[in-house]
């Protein structure tokens, strides 16, 4: 029942942006499915929310309302997965007591925002130079969440615990990662071996859950070729201008191309997990997932800061992906650890002001939405 009213709601939501024709990547990324199924491009090799669409559309890939159907039920279903893999960690860590049921939580937690700056007065942008909890507006990122979620949590409880079997689960959903959208992988690959060898040194189960990694070159490599120099790539054929592209080494870059203040930025994207930390930071500094989430985040933020895509697609900022799944995931272990600290010490000013920068994140996120619709940009 819950999730068939949560679908719902995300169908709607996708319904009003695409016929009010809000500029979003999800309108342009099925276009490139009608070049795939016309043979004109390659399939990209993030290819999940392209079958999704495809599918969805029920293969009427020539009929612009077929073609919006299968996007919008896909993106649907997608954020519905995400709700439900929410709903089941919050469960998993908490336990089924609470004072705030989980699945309403999961579903405000699908509409936290950043916080607008002054680039919304001097600009007109919202979110889009800011590491924001949220971004329902790329297809093969919305793809790729369900998979990051349960990859990050999977590996905070083999960071507790480690199991020698789980490194063929883990891989299993790496494969998905990549072929959805292999943001996120970056970030994984970067946190989780330095967490596990830290804790647990370098024996035997340790090494079976790093062998996984070697896999994970061999397809980040595969996509590199697939999507940088691959003569029928959507990338190099059209994007590119038939040119071979790449990734450059460049120091804020992009970022500040869209952002006048990036720390500022930054801090807009986190006050409540940052308030949360502040406010319970004697409980929360002895918590493994405190530190694991924070190191995804900055790691994210790292990749971010650091590469850039070479020709067009330059200032497309495609090394900003993984820092919108980061943040969410910082969003929703802040929002464990303060319901963790209601059940411990009640409504206290402490969790009452924590509740109130939720809040706050929550009606940025309503705000958004609306201000998405009125100008039609989802910048």
């Amino acid at each position: 029942m819950a999730s068939g009213l949560a679908f719902a709601i995300f169908l709607l939501l996708y319904i009003l942006l695409f016929t009010r024709r809000v500029l979003m990547d999800i309108p342009s990324q099925m276009y490139t499915l009608q070049q795939v199924c016309k043979g004109e491009v390659a399939m990209p090799p993030t290819a999940l929310f392209y079958v999704l669409g495809w599918l969805g559309a029920l293969g009427q890939y020539q009929s612009k309302i077929w073609m919006g159907i299968g996007a919008a039920l896909t993106c649907a279903a997608l954020l519905t997965a995400r709700w439900w893999i929410t709903r089941r960690i919050f469960q998993n860590y908490l336990g089924p007591k609470t004072p705030i049921p989980y699945a309403g939580l999961a579903f405000v937690l699908a509409f936290v925002c950043s916080l607008p700056t002054m680039d919304l007065l001097g600009k007109g942008w919202y979110i889009i130079g800011q590491p924001s909890p949220n971004y329902w507006m790329n297809g093969t990122l919305l793809a790729s969440w369900p998979f990051a979620l349960i990859v990050f949590w999977q590996s905070y409880r083999q960071l507790l615990q480690p199991e020698a079997r789980w490194w063929r689960w883990m891989l299993l959903w790496l494969v998905a990662l990549v072929f959805s959208k292999p943001s996120y992988a970056f970030v994984f690959a970067l946190v989780y071996p330095l967490f596990l060898v830290g804790r647990h040194g370098f024996g035997r189960t340790v090494r079976l859950q790093l062998m996984p990694f070697a896999g994970l070159a061999v397809l980040l490599a595969l996509e590199f070729y697939l999507i940088f120099w691959q003569k029928d790539s959507v990338y190099v054929k059209q994007f590119n201008n038939g040119q071979e592209s790449g990734v450059e080494v460049c120091l804020f870059g992009v970022w500040r191309l869209f952002s006048s203040n990036i720390p500022v930025s930054v801090l807009a994207a986190t006050v409540f997990p940052l308030g949360t930390g502040l406010l319970f930071w004697t409980d929360v500094r002895k918590k493994l997932l405190f530190w694991y989430s924070w190191a995804g985040f900055l790691a994210a933020l790292m990749i971010s800061i650091t590469f850039a895509q070479k020709g067009a697609e330059f200032t497309c900022w495609n090394f900003r992906w993984q820092t919108y799944i980061a943040s969410y995931i910082v969003f929703m272990v802040s929002t464990m650890l303060v319901l963790a600290q209601i059940r411990t010490i009640g409504w206290t000013w402490k969790t009452k002001l924590a509740t109130a920068l939720f809040a706050l994140h929550f009606l940025s996120g309503l705000a958004y939405l609306g201000k998405i619709w009125w100008t039609r940009s989802h910048y």
